[in-house]
């Protein structure tokens, strides 16, 4: 069985405020227990030096931790975000995972693009991050962030990817995949039965080492900073540069 959780970081958008870059990005691995012990524990040490219980744990969150109103004074690392930063990531870079991304570069996608729904937009970048694995593996569970919404009325993200991984699979005499997929949000524990609460679980400490992961992939581009790039590179098997420059090098630089 190989376990893959996707996340996000950026928006697909083309008006005043936007980001520049879309990344998503996966953490894979054959067996997501280490991988969920150690979310687990860096949670749990976070919230026994003042992380708001409350509070999703998450990229964005810890790093805007010195000026958020929700995070308390004595928090220990309200003013040393970089500490826990630096820390959970060189953790999972520990772990026997892999990571891929693929990185859009929005202002050269054409114009007529542009105006396709959300979620058709998403369903192409994610296939073009998930058709290794998915055309590789023979067993996926597969975590995504509930957060991705569809606004179209064609083929939702579920039946798209079964859909491509079925013909790409068969253009490689590959056998049929066995794909689960689970659309999961960081307060689905709190809320399901008590008998699916471990799956939850697992699942969503899984999408917290995607967020991440993503998040430092996306400060590389965005910011031009590979600062917390570089604690996960030696993980990185591959990634999508989507509407670059033909000149831009592997590394979104030309």
């Amino acid at each position: 069985m190989r376990h893959i959780f996707v996340d996000e970081s950026g928006c697909i958008s083309f008006g005043p405020g936007g980001t520049e870059y879309f990344v998503l990005a996966f953490v894979s691995t054959e067996d997501g227990t280490r991988l969920s012990k150690c979310i687990k524990n860096f949670n749990a040490h976070l919230i026994r030096n003042g992380w708001p219980k409350d509070l999703e744990v998450k990229a964005s969150n810890l790093w805007h931790a010195p000026n958020s109103g929700a995070v308390p004074a004595d928090y220990k690392y309200k003013n040393k975000r970089e500490e826990p930063v630096e820390y959970v990531l060189k953790a999972i870079a520990a772990l026997d995972v892999q990571i891929e991304y693929a990185v859009v570069k929005l202002d050269t996608i054409k114009t007529h693009l542009r105006k396709l729904p959300y979620g058709i937009l998403y369903n192409f970048f994610a296939w073009q991050l998930l058709k290794r694995p998915l055309c590789y593996f023979p067993r996926i569970d597969l975590y995504i962030d509930r957060r991705n919404r569809e606004s179209h009325e064609y083929l939702k993200f579920d039946g798209y990817v079964e859909g491509m991984a079925a013909e790409g699979r068969a253009n490689k005499g590959r056998e049929a995949l066995t794909l689960a997929t689970y659309h999961y949000h960081s307060d689905l524990p709190k809320q399901c039965k008590p008998e699916d609460r471990p799956r939850a679980e697992f699942g969503v400490r899984g999408l917290e080492a995607a967020d991440l992961v993503c998040w430092a992939i996306k400060w590389k581009y965005e910011n031009g900073n590979q600062q917390w790039y570089s604690l996960i590179q030696g993980k990185v098997t591959c990634s999508h540069h989507l509407y670059f420059d033909e000149k831009v090098n592997a590394a979104g630089k030309k």
